[in-house]
């Protein structure tokens, strides 16, 4: 099925008290990314005893099922299974799953589809700005495009560093030239991992990064008008839904709600895939429980009190913040979102 190019984006503000289950199918991936905060994570495969042991303690809730790692489609077959058992025993959950989209051939892409599973493929730019800093770019568009073949809408997620912000609205221009996009979204650079020999270096600064909002917006709307199409970028189409709802929550995301559970293949819980540590260590799948799932607080700053947004926001990403011990970029990120949304709603 489809994703809703516009409505896929847009945040669930009561999230219908679904718990999110982010499984890391696998550990292992087949780029090299250096900025990668799940990197050597845990370098191995799930196993279904695993993925059920979750499942079978929280079916009694709403459940969102996420397919991580790593790269989830490594091991594919487990995600057919852990589908077909959620199916047999008529839980109510929907699935989703983020890939790199290079291993994606045509006859994945039709299982994709019979198991209904939403995809997001990870993408930094154009592929020559791509294979800078992910790799195999003719592989993950012909991912991309087996996909479409199969009439399966994609959303697109960019990781935001100085070696492809200036190039991110010529990805709009890709994203509607692949034709099955139906958005994109900014991921900032978290300071773990892979990162962390390199985060100074590949962060970008404030001005930069309001000003490629603002230029990939532009080129979105240029676009609509020139094809009456229109590639969504996230965090603007969340920010005009934030302030289109009369009672809005500030949660951000399901692990500020308390609703979120990570588990690593080798069956060790944490509340957020960034938080990989033992601060945030929840257990083992086997004595997890849905009440002893962790909040994560969000963060806010003296900033926040007088911004003509502080009612809507959700503040910046909670885990991300505690990594980089900073708010400055998602504040960036939102209050430009913010701006631009007013102003199209004006």
């Amino acid at each position: 099925m489809p994703l809703k190019s516009k409505k896929s984006w847009t945040r669930n503000i009561k999230m219908k008290e679904r718990y999110l289950i982010v499984f890391w199918i696998s550990g292992k991936c087949n780029l090299n990314c250096i900025y990668c905060y799940a990197q050597n994570a845990c370098i191995m495969d799930m196993d279904f005893i695993t993925a059920k042991t979750v499942i079978d303690n929280f079916k009694s809730y709403p459940l969102k099922i996420q397919f991580a790692g790593g790269e989830p489609t490594l091991n594919f077959a487990l995600i057919e299974k852990i589908c077909e058992y959620i199916k047999h025993m008529n839980i109510n959950a929907v699935f989703q799953m983020q890939s790199n989209g290079t291993l994606i051939t045509d006859e994945m892409a039709e299982k994709i589809k019979k198991l209904n599973i939403a995809i997001g493929i990870s993408l930094d730019g154009i592929p020559e700005i791509n294979e800078l800093t992910r790799g195999k770019s003719s592989k993950a568009i012909q991912g991309i495009l087996n996909l479409k073949a199969k009439g399966i809408m994609v959303n697109l997620n960019a990781v935001v560093t100085s070696k492809n912000i200036e190039y991110l609205p010529k990805l709009v221009d890709f994203a509607m030239w692949l034709g099955n996009v139906g958005g994109i979204g900014l991921d900032l650079l978290r300071n773990a991992g892979g990162a962390e020999d390199y985060f100074d270096k590949l962060n970008v600064c404030s001005s930069q990064l309001e000003t490629v909002l603002i230029q990939m917006y532009q080129r979105s709307c240029q676009l609509y008008k020139l094809c009456g199409r229109k590639i969504y970028i996230r965090e603007i189409e969340e920010a005009y839904q934030r302030l289109n709802t009369p009672v809005s929550s500030t949660n951000y995301c399901y692990a500020n709600c308390g609703r979120s559970v990570v588990v690593l293949p080798n069956g060790k819980t944490y509340p957020c895939g960034s938080l990989i540590n033992n601060r945030y260590f929840m257990g083992n799948t086997e004595n997890l429980k849905p009440e002893k799932v962790m909040k994560i607080t969000a963060h806010s700053n003296e900033n926040c009190k007088t911004c003509e947004f502080n009612a809507f926001c959700p503040k910046g990403c909670p885990s991300r913040v505690l990594v980089n011990n900073a708010l400055s970029l998602d504040c960036v990120l939102k209050k430009t979102a913010f701006m631009i949304a007013k102003n199209q709603i004006n």
